[in-house]
């Protein structure tokens, strides 16, 4: 069989200590949901932060332990690092600024360096668990630069990118610091996906006026 690596910011489980005792909880998401279809196509194989910081390194070892029954692999990383990366460079810069809420954007350097030092972390977990032969599936705003790190480290490998928010205007999105290494960072996928044909024009959009690259749109790809 087949196998499909799935990497996310989360696991599709919450993890919860109650009384010295772990419990691992399907998540009721929708990326977990929608990914269930899948089921009997590929063997999948989940990338994702779990949810929490094991303050032990036995604590640490049972947890591994119990994700690798589940074919999940989890994505250690420290409180400050998270909050820069996630709920800084994440959700204070990219998710107002690709919802048109610009004015509520916030530019911090520190933000970015956290962000691209997370996609990184990430991509050594990858390259320790995919074989090039998988398939690799990207999936939302925290991880735009993993595509392009994952394509140096398998060059011959299928990866692909869905993202699960709006892709703005080629006017708001050039407003964003850093912008060719997070376009630059996406097209290391073979296969991008949006939501709307609109959301695809904006991208095709910055990727010729901001990298100065070709492109053209084939339509809808059923697999």
């Amino acid at each position: 069989m087949s196998r499909i690596i799935l990497i996310a910011n989360r696991l599709p489980v919450t993890i919860k200590e109650e009384d010295s005792d772990m419990q691992f909880i399907p998540s009721a998401g929708g990326l977990a949901t929608g990914l269930k279809s899948l089921e009997g196509s590929y063997e999948k194989v989940w990338i994702g932060w779990p949810g929490l910081n094991p303050d032990n390194k036995e604590k640490k070892e049972h947890i591994n332990q119990r994700l690798s029954d589940l074919n999940m692999h989890p994505v250690y990383i420290n409180e400050d690092l998270f909050e820069d990366y996630y709920y800084g460079y994440s959700n204070e810069t990219i998710w107002p600024l690709f919802h048109y809420f610009s004015q509520h954007v916030i530019n911090n350097e520190s933000y970015w360096k956290a962000y691209k030092t997370v996609n990184q972390i990430f991509a050594e977990k990858v390259k320790e668990i995919a074989k090039e032969d998988d398939i690799i599936w990207v999936h939302d705003y925290h991880l735009m630069l993993l595509p392009q790190l994952l394509r140096k480290q398998f060059p011959l490998s299928k990866i692909g990118f869905f993202l699960h928010i709006p892709f703005p205007s080629y006017e708001l999105f050039r407003t964003i610091p850093h912008r060719e290494e997070l376009l630059e960072g996406l097209i290391g996928s073979d296969l991008i996906g949006f939501h709307t044909y609109d959301y695809i024009r904006h991208f095709n959009s910055s990727i010729s006026r901001i990298l100065g690259y070709e492109q053209h749109y084939l339509g809808r790809i059923n697999l």
